[in-house]
């Protein structure tokens, strides 16, 4: 296994790439998060993909079925916000130059696939160095492509989900990024609900959830390990 690497990779899509179904995440306040958890990609066929979806699931499916090459779709309840939704969808040429590279031996694509705002996607590959190499080179220039981490595959690492929410993860990113979990703290609270635009309630709200969601997956990976 010295030879199969780990990429975390962050894609950055132009806005006239970005898929109907994504762009609304950018327009709209009623969806926070959309993320691709399993996928089924033919070669002539049409592709099948089962997402998680955070939000006014009302809002998102009104997108989905303005959406011409969105073939069908279901969508399951899990709690208030979050739902599943399988759907089918005619590929396009933008799907086909962005999957084409990533299907190829030596390559495996580890979900899920985080789509956030801004255009910009989170994903996991796996495979040797030569593979990947070769991947990253032909995806499409104009998706901008960054290797956000890279080292040896471990597969516990897949098991560390902790669940949060996109705005349980901002608090977090921000906190991390601006000192707050620093020693000594080189930020506050206050400046945490700064950076994500919330009330210092609000963010203190998300850190304590965020906190006690990585604490809780940290254990149980250690249980497994």
């Amino acid at each position: 296994m010295a030879d199969v690497k780990y990429l975390r990779i962050e894609l950055r899509y132009p806005p006239d790439l970005i898929h109907p179904v994504h762009r609304l995440i950018d327009e709209s306040d009623d969806v926070d998060r959309d993320v691709l958890l399993h996928g089924t990609i033919l070669n002539g066929q049409d592709d099948t993909f089962l997402f998680y979806v955070e939000g006014d699931i009302e809002v998102y499916a009104d997108t989905l079925r303005s959406v011409d090459r969105i073939r069908e779709f279901e969508v399951t309840r899990i709690d208030e916000t979050g739902h599943y939704v399988f759907l089918t969808q005619r590929r396009d040429a933008v799907d086909e130059a962005m999957f084409g590279p990533l299907q190829r031996a030596g390559v495996v694509v580890v979900p899920p696939i985080d789509f956030r705002p801004n255009g910009i996607a989170h994903l996991t590959v796996i495979g040797n160095g030569e593979a990947l190499r070769g991947a990253l080179a032909e995806l499409p220039e104009r998706i901008e492509t960054s290797v956000l981490r890279i080292g040896e595959y471990d597969w516990r690492q897949d098991l560390f989900d902790p669940g949060l929410t996109a705005r349980q993860f901002d608090a977090l990113a921000a906190a991390v990024e601006i000192g707050y979990y620093e020693s000594p703290r080189a930020a506050t609270v206050e400046d945490v609900a700064e950076w994500i635009d919330a009330s210092p309630s609000t963010a203190s709200e998300h850190l304590r959830k965020a906190e006690s969601a990585m604490m809780t997956a940290f254990m149980e990976l250690r249980e497994l390990s």
